[in-house]
């Protein structure tokens, strides 16, 4: 009896083994599947190699093809590049899915929560409720403008203090600015440069977006290593950053609630509270809750400050590694601008030459090379291919970005590309850094503004240098969900005249 159980246990083992490793019929091509594992030993010796998980899914592309099909633990995986398919998959409904693995969840209360990683109906509820909101608190109007504008000089005055004191860390030096500029519509209030308490927070956020990729991650291909190695897999780590950010945002939450208005809400907080409110005793409960209420301010202030943030940091270092740029810019404010007065958003379409150098950062350095993952919520084809529902898909942004067909030399920083043979700033349909379809940016408005303003007004009232105690910074940023500057130092000098 009991050789024979062993015996069935051996032959059922194998037949799983053997189950895990077949691709569903018609899968785009990739590398062959191991059982349990899929193709992970393959992609950790690339992402090692490489050290970004983009390159590491390029490297496949070049080999298995512009529709490739891996498996990473027990997550079906298909990677999308050139711009014809990419365009395909943003703008078609079947893939407008996210994914639905140990991370996206746990995040969450281990439910499917908020706007970021969630699809369908409440999704879409939770997206037209927020945008509406923001809207009548400013955003996408003259006020959320005259709010960066006041985050812009009080960034002026935070950069000349720390210069004063030496070279200035600049690697996060935009995190405050841009946080207040979402933060005022969605809570009612901006934060001092001075809180301890939000630079402990934003670290914790920088922290968070390096410990997780694209994908989710190992906790979400190899769930089971929670429980094996804690420590190892990230798990540990991870739950102490969500403790961290879920009492944050739950104190300011219950701030709120503590002063919430009888008639008018002040803010995005207090409209979805009075929504919480109206639908205590009806079916809406479910999507209007206090969880989903901290889950969409988790969503909203990662979303809002890591990529904006960390695109500023990243166009200082492109503009002082090419110090001719630095000057045309300058140059150019000058003429525009002159020095009596700042800059402000209507000089935007005088300033083709800033708004060359800002697409060009945005296409070369795209912060986000790989988005936000998608899930196919059906069967679907794609070039041929059959991409069963459930299947994880990621879109190789990066692909489009160094396009060599299109952009003849994409590995060389060339803003002049954005400009026409008469100085006019040219929009190009293959730089997307916002993304397309239902699923664009949410924040892509802020997000325009934010960069043109702070860079603007930086460049206005500062000149810019390299540290000789520090060195040039590294353009080479931390991989992660997003690529972070790693940290730099550069030395600002008032202005004259």
């Amino acid at each position: 009896m009991f050789p024979a159980a062993i015996l069935l246990a051996v032959c059922a083992f194998v037949l799983f083994c053997v189950y895990d490793s077949v691709k569903p019929a018609n899968f785009p091509p990739g590398p062959r599947w191991l059982p349990f594992v899929g193709c992970f030993p393959r992609f950790y010796r690339l992402r090692s190699k490489y050290g970004y998980v983009h390159l590491a899914m390029r490297d496949l592309a070049e080999k298995y093809g512009s529709v490739l099909g891996i498996k990473l633990g027990k997550q079906r995986i298909v990677i999308v590049s050139t711009h014809e398919l990419i365009r395909k998959v943003l703008t078609q409904e079947e893939f407008n899915g996210r994914p639905d693995g140990f991370f996206f969840r746990v995040r969450a209360f281990g439910e499917r929560r908020g706007v970021l990683f969630t699809d369908g109906i409440k999704w879409s509820q939770h997206r037209r409720f927020s945008l509406r909101h923001l809207r009548s608190f400013g955003f996408g109007h003259r006020k959320m403008q005259n709010q960066i504008v006041t985050e812009a000089e009080n960034l002026v005055k935070f950069l000349h203090n720390q210069s004063l004191r030496g070279p200035v860390p600049m690697h996060g030096a935009f995190d405050v600015a841009v946080i207040n500029s979402l933060w005022l519509m969605f809570a009612g209030r901006r934060f001092d440069y001075s809180d301890q308490r939000l630079t402990e927070i934003l670290q914790v956020t920088h922290d968070a977006f390096r410990l997780i990729d694209t994908s989710g991650g190992i906790l979400c291909q190899l769930p089971f290593l929670r429980f094996i190695c804690p420590e190892l897999s990230g798990y540990k780590s991870l739950m102490t950053i969500l403790r961290k950010l879920w009492s944050f945002l739950a104190e300011e939450i219950n701030e709120h609630v503590s002063s919430l208005p009888a008639d008018e809400p002040r803010d995005l907080i207090d409209a979805f509270l009075m929504e919480i409110s109206r639908n205590e005793s009806s079916d809406s409960h479910d999507q209007f809750n206090h969880e989903e209420l901290l889950v969409l301010c988790l969503d909203l202030f990662l979303a809002g400050s890591e990529t904006t943030s960390n695109t500023l940091s990243t166009m200082l270092i492109y503009l002082v590694l090419n110090p001719e740029w630095l000057e045309k810019l300058q140059m150019e404010l000058s003429k525009v601008v002159g020095r009596d007065r700042p800059p402000n958003t209507e000089d935007r379409s005088s300033l083709p030459e800033m708004e060359a150098f800002l697409a060009e950062v945005q296409r070369s350095v795209f912060i986000a090379p790989l988005g936000v993952p998608h899930r196919t919520v059906k069967d679907v084809c794609l070039n041929g291919y059959r991409i069963p529902k459930d299947t994880v898909v990621l879109v190789n942004y990066y692909s489009v970005h160094h396009e060599r067909l299109h952009w003849k030399d994409p590995e060389v920083f060339r803003p002049q590309r954005f400009l026409n043979a008469n100085g006019v700033f040219m929009p190009d349909d293959f730089s997307i850094p916002f993304g397309l379809g239902k699923r664009r940016c949410l924040g892509e408005v802020l997000a325009r503004n934010s960069l043109f303003l702070y860079l603007a007004y930086v460049l206005h009232y500062f000149d810019i240098n390299i540290s000789e105690k520090h060195g040039p910074p590294n353009p080479n940023g931390n991989d992660g969900f997003t690529i972070s500057p790693k940290p730099f130092y550069l030395v600002l000098s008032h202005r004259n005249g």
